[in-house]
């Protein structure tokens, strides 16, 4: 009963989204059907020419894969040391395909345009300047350039997404375009997602802690995180085994943004040695 509600509560706010007309009555259709179809797990094709496309994180074109597995990635830097010392680090919010394989750079073929690092914090100053600012705090890059980052975030990941597209963009009363709209929607999504996966806290609340002296199994460690997230991650090591990154895995109901985000398994084994997995502290 409780995802039925949650589903029929999706369907408002994502039809509200939509720069549909009025009369265009058989978009509202497909987008609202579409909206109770799992991503990877539709019962019914969605036709990646249809609005279904802007409700539902599907195929750009016909013949195309579905990008409807989508990953929240984080960084842990402890050599060069940078971000708060109790806290990981934004890295993206990823759309996969749902078979684990990726697009990336789609702009081309989405019309969804890339931005350069001064236009997206201008964007986001202007429309969400409390984004930008937690941006600055826990989205960093390791050579100081954090808009530099974004905006390779941005153009290799977000232009992937059927739903960022300018058509399903509804109209702001500031003015925003439709283009700026789904600019500040990915950013602002990609910081909830972050925030709602306090990986830290959850690692030091089983007792796993940075150190310079212990060492971990990646299976304690993917446990820990599992009995908080329902899956376990993929966590990412370097070739000497310090961890370093963890990629949380969904699928969707509704859109990359605003849609409700069910965790599922990784498609990537984690790339840390069983045994003797360092967690240095920033």
């Amino acid at each position: 009963m409780f995802r039925l509600l949650a589903l029929a509560a999706l369907v408002p706010a994502a039809l509200a989204s939509l720069a549909l007309p009025r009369s265009d009555l058989q978009g509202a259709a497909q987008c609202a059907k579409a909206l109770s179809q799992r991503s990877c797990a539709s019962r019914y094709p969605i036709d990646a020419d249809s609005k279904a496309t802007c409700c539902y994180n599907g195929a750009l074109h016909a013949g195309e894969k579905e990008s409807g597995l989508l990953l929240q990635t984080q960084f842990w830097n402890a050599q060069p040391s940078f971000g708060p010392a109790n806290s990981w680090t934004v890295h993206g919010l990823w759309p996969d395909y749902c078979d684990g394989s990726y697009p990336q750079f789609c702009s081309a073929s989405s019309g969804i345009p890339e931005y350069s690092g001064p236009e997206i914090r201008a964007i986001l100053a202007k429309y969400s300047p409390a984004t930008l600012a937690y941006m600055d705090l826990y989205w960093l890059s390791n050579d100081g350039d954090n808009a530099g980052f974004w905006d390779h975030e941005y153009n290799k990941h977000a232009t992937c997404f059927s739903a960022l597209r300018a058509q399903c963009q509804r109209p702001h009363a500031d003015g925003r375009s439709p283009e700026e709209a789904a600019l500040v929607g990915f950013f602002e999504e990609t910081v909830e997602r972050f925030r709602a996966l306090p990986t830290f806290r959850w690692l030091k609340q089983a007792g796993i802690e940075p150190s310079t002296t212990r060492t971990y199994a990646t299976a304690d460690l993917e446990q820990a995180l599992a009995r908080r997230f329902g899956y376990a991650p993929h966590l990412g090591c370097t070739k000497s085994g310090e961890l370093n990154e963890v990629w949380y895995y969904y699928h969707t109901y509704g859109p990359v943004v605003g849609g409700r985000y069910i965790p599922t398994a990784s498609t990537f084994n984690s790339t840390c040695p069983k045994t003797g997995v360092k967690w240095l502290p920033k």
